[in-house]
């Protein structure tokens, strides 16, 4: 089942590190099987803080994008996204059931 990856980006600091980048993450993905969806395209905040932009990248599954995530070539240039600041969120795709959600909550 498809995973995907959302990036929130919550303050951008570093406009030289996100060229850097974006220039080089392009080809940390080629072979994974992802496919970037949405890259800081027009949005609105709807509830909560306020982003500067959101990153939706959909990889085949949840592996394959911890592999992508862990790999030394993604690992070599994600220093540079770090720089800003960021929430990064990895997703599996699906509903869980209902009575399956938040088991720990009576």
């Amino acid at each position: 089942m498809s995973a995907y990856l959302i990036y929130f980006c919550h303050e951008f600091r570093d406009k030289a590190g996100h060229v850097a980048y974006s220039n080089a993450v392009k080809a940390t993905l080629e072979g994974t099987g992802a496919t970037v969806h949405s890259a800081y395209t027009h949005l609105e905040v709807l509830e909560g803080e306020d982003i500067q932009g959101v990153v939706l990248i959909e990889f085949p599954t949840f592996g394959s994008a911890k592999k992508w995530y862990d790999s030394p070539e993604y690992a070599a240039v994600r220093g540079h996204r770090i720089r800003n600041s960021y929430t990064g969120v990895l997703v599996a795709g699906g509903v869980t059931p209902l009575k399956d959600r938040f088991p720990h909550v009576p």
